[in-house]
């Protein structure tokens, strides 16, 4: 997934790895009009912002898939839950978040409830 990659390879919090994160987590979010990185358009004129996921502990934990928990820990953050768990390593803690989330949700596309690949 290319937002674990970015996030892997952000130096700081920054509004394009934000956007990047929302696309991979809401990826209709694309079929939106952008007006700005990581401001999106509907076609009734309301906007959606992508939160500050790579700045903020709070917006990064959103990411954290139901039924998972958090963990954290100095420059890396797991997440666990029944099918396993996912590790994110960053000196920022809310990238270092991202990345484990993202994992966690990335294995959960490909499995479902019944433990079989889609």
């Amino acid at each position: 997934m290319l937002a674990i990659h970015a996030c892997r390879c952000g130096k700081s919090p920054d509004r394009r790895l934000d956007a990047m994160i929302a696309l991979a987590v809401f990826p209709s979010l694309g079929d939106l009009v952008v007006l700005s990185t990581g401001v999106w358009q509907h076609a009734d004129g309301s906007r959606v912002r992508a939160l500050l996921y790579s700045a903020s502990r709070t917006a990064a934990s959103t990411l954290v898939p139901n039924g998972c928990w958090l963990e954290v820990r100095a420059g890396e953050a797991q997440i666990l839950g029944d099918q396993g768990a996912w590790s994110g390593f960053h000196s920022i803690e809310a990238i270092a978040i991202c990345i484990a989330a993202l994992r966690a949700r990335l294995n959960q596309k490909r499995y479902n409830t019944h433990g079989e690949e889609f």
